[in-house]
């Protein structure tokens, strides 16, 4: 665990606010019981902070805690965190909207990443008017819902620029353990 990827607080934080809106406060607060410590310690003492850095190994139990609290999947984590990006572009990040194209955005992802995680290298391989190809490495600690959070990240932002019809395809990694995903994406504008 020494190498593997840091997330920070406001990955948590915008998490657990999507979770909130579909759920409930009271579904919030019995997930928050049910995450086994440090974490359950450090979200309810509010030792976890937005511009604080946790190990992927945190975010990875506050999603597998969602799973298992809902009885959902992969599409759930994918959702949550598609709904957090586009809760924040309606509110912090609007004025983006206003001057981004979705290829634009998804090109620089690369710097936009590195405030999110601590790590990892993006490389874009092919940008289209609306497609891209990626190739993520070295996220070591990842696992598949935290690559499904991701995707549904990057979706959230295609989402929040206007686009539809989206579609995301693994071409390769993305499970459990692997360090490495390459991801291709579609929309419509």
């Amino acid at each position: 665990m020494g190498n593997d990827r840091r997330l920070k607080g406001i990955n948590f934080f915008g998490t657990l606010d999507a979770f909130e809106r579909e759920y409930g406060r009271v579904a919030r607060d019995a997930l928050l019981e049910e995450l086994s410590e440090p974490l359950r310690g450090a979200m309810t003492h509010g030792e976890v902070v937005a511009s604080g850095w946790y190990p992927a190994a945190w975010y990875d139990a506050l999603l597998q805690g969602i799973v298992a609290r809902t009885g959902g999947d992969v599409d759930l984590a994918r959702r949550l965190s598609r709904e957090a990006v586009h809760n924040d572009f309606r509110t912090l990040f609007r004025v983006v909207r206003l001057f981004m194209t979705p290829a634009r955005a998804l090109q620089q992802s690369v710097r936009v990443a590195s405030r999110y995680i601590d790590g990892g290298e993006i490389e874009v391989l092919e940008a289209q008017d609306q497609a891209v190809r990626y190739r993520f490495r070295e996220y070591r600690g990842y696992t598949r819902l935290m690559w499904w959070d991701f995707i549904g990240g990057i979706e959230g932002v295609l989402t929040s620029l206007g686009c539809e019809d989206i579609t995301a395809r693994v071409l390769a990694g993305g499970n459990d353990g692997d360090h490495h995903l390459e991801l291709q994406l579609r929309w419509r504008s």
